[in-house]
């Protein structure tokens, strides 16, 4: 009987023991005081650390709640302990939070969360020299240390790795220096933290990038109406600042910035954004007024470029009209002389011969004025084609070929069979002819007179050569080559290179001449280079 008695005793007072606990944590709001467990070995959120031989609980996650405490006027009792003692804590209603603790869809059948004040992901660390794991895929197969009850435990518990369970991370990267373990999953920032603390960091490197990337929360049981003054608490210390130096202390500059961070900056960015405007549009209308006075500036330009040019045409037209006159009045000079004398000396014997010989040749003379001229102001059409440069050389030699071995010229051509010009053939054609027959004119009288016709292609520019050893022009003579009416030549009309000029500068080709007096000549027309022929 007495022994049923006390153990009727034993069981009530047990019965009582356990209803009174979760009350210890109503009585403590009813005063105003929060209860909040936290791991004692998570740093930098929340460690137990010994300063001046004293023990001292401290860390992100404590700080944050002190300053939630602070602004919502509770007192905060912290109970730092093995993280997965705090879940338990937690659970049987001994406290009235857990300070840190980050969200997955599973924890929130148990738990109601606070409005994340930061983002938190896991990592996976390995020894420098590991090579077999670089995702958390890879993990499969292999010796993983993870702390009990974390996230990560939560992530692998139900995958096909070999799992060793700790009491928080630092013990798990402990396992993974000492070779017991192959991975260990925890906490990013945690991880780094703890292995710069221990020096460690030049052993172990992170792979596989931030892993399940979620808020990290003030967590309650469900249902408590707690949740609202952590949730106060949190707005309040984000909007007055002290959300970010907290951070500051503990991890530096934000990585990710907090929401009330954008909002402070907000206003900074959009007047910003409105002086930039202000100026774009400044910048905007000075470069149109720019715009447009260029263009009235080129207008003007282009009219005094206009009037410069029509005189420029009527100078020359004006030298043309006087040098022709020249060049006419001299063989009609000649004509007029012997028709005078006609009447006179037309039984002198010699007289006769002399006007058979000149008039005839002035007539001729007259004539291929008139015909330079004509091919100089009636120039027909320009129609180019693609043509081998040696079919046209070889077409222009023909009218050549007696006078080359009557005058015994030595010859020597090495024109290349694959270079090809874009030109009017015939024109072309033309201006080769004028300058071979400068050429054997220059060689006539010459000792070995010499002949040389080449071709090659300088920086893209089909070429062609003609050399001779003839009597070469004077240095003072070279400018004047290419003007109407200029000759060194007895009998010349000065008009042969000035028209062969034109029609090579209407199909795209320069007239190079280098010469020596008494020694030679080398005549180069350089054509369009091979990209433009298609223009």
């Amino acid at each position: 009987m007495i022994y049923r008695v006390c153990l009727t005793a034993l069981m009530l007072g047990c019965l009582m023991f356990l209803a009174v606990q979760p009350l210890v944590a109503e009585d403590h709001l009813e005063h105003r005081i929060l209860v909040v467990a936290g791991d004692e070995n998570f740093p930098p959120y929340e460690f137990v650390d010994v300063i001046d031989g004293a023990k001292v609980y401290r860390g992100f996650n404590v700080d944050l709640l002190k300053a939630v405490a602070l602004s919502t006027g509770y007192e905060i009792q912290f109970r730092p302990m093995p993280w997965a003692d705090a879940i338990k804590a937690l659970d049987r209603g001994e406290v009235h939070a857990v300070g840190g603790m980050k969200y997955n869809s599973e924890r929130e059948k148990l738990y109601d969360f606070s409005e994340a004040y930061m983002i938190n992901s896991l990592a996976i660390f390995v020894l420098k020299d590991m090579q077999a794991i670089a995702s958390i895929n890879d993990l499969a197969g292999h010796k993983v240390a993870v702390q009990k009850d974390a996230i990560g435990h939560y992530r692998l518990k139900d995958q096909p790795v070999e799992l060793v369970l700790t009491a928080n991370q630092e013990e798990a990267i402990a396992l993974l220096l000492s070779g017991k373990v192959e991975a260990a999953l925890g906490n990013n920032l945690t991880g780094q933290y703890i292995l710069q603390r221990t020096k460690k960091h030049e052993y172990i490197k992170i792979v596989g990038g931030a892993i399940d990337s979620e808020g990290y929360c003030v967590a309650v049981r469900n249902g408590n109406p707690i949740l609202d003054v952590f949730n106060k608490g949190l707005k309040d210390i984000k909007q007055n600042g002290t959300y970010d130096k907290i951070y500051a202390k503990w991890f530096g500059e934000p990585i990710d910035y907090p929401a009330q961070y954008y909002k402070r900056n907000f206003g900074i960015a959009v007047g910003i954004v409105v002086i930039l405007v202000i100026l774009g549009v400044a910048i905007l209308q000075v470069n149109l007024y720019l715009q447009r006075e260029v263009k009235k500036r080129a207008r003007e330009i282009e009219k005094i470029n206009e009037e410069l040019q029509r005189k420029d045409k009527l100078e020359a037209l004006g030298k043309l009209v006087a040098c022709l006159a020249h060049e006419i009045r001299t063989p009609l000079t000649s004509i007029k002389t012997f028709i005078e004398l006609l009447p006179a000396k037309y039984d002198n014997p010699m007289f006769r011969e002399k006007i058979s010989h000149f008039v005839p040749q002035e007539i001729e003379r007259l004539n291929n004025i008139v015909n330079d001229l004509l091919a100089y102001a009636s120039p027909r059409r320009v129609e180019r084609e693609h043509a081998p440069l040696k079919r046209l050389i070889d077409n222009s030699m023909v009218f050549f070929a007696d006078n080359i071995a009557k005058q015994g010229i030595d010859l020597q051509m090495s024109v290349r069979e694959e270079l090809l010009v874009y030109v009017d053939i015939q024109q072309m054609k033309q201006v080769m002819i004028n300058i071979l027959l400068n050429s054997l004119q220059a060689l006539a009288g010459r000792v070995n007179p010499s002949l040389v016709i080449s071709s090659e292609l300088r920086d893209g520019h089909p070429c062609m050569i003609i050399s001779d050893n003839g009597a070469g022009i004077a240095p003072d003579n070279l400018k004047f080559l290419f003007e109407p009416f200029f000759s060194t030549k007895t009998g010349g009309t000065g008009l042969g290179l000035f028209v062969s000029y034109q029609l090579a500068k209407q199909n795209g080709v320069d007239i190079i001449i280098e010469s020596q007096a008494g020694l030679n000549t080398t005549v180069t027309l350089k054509f369009s280079s091979e990209e433009k022929q298609d223009a």
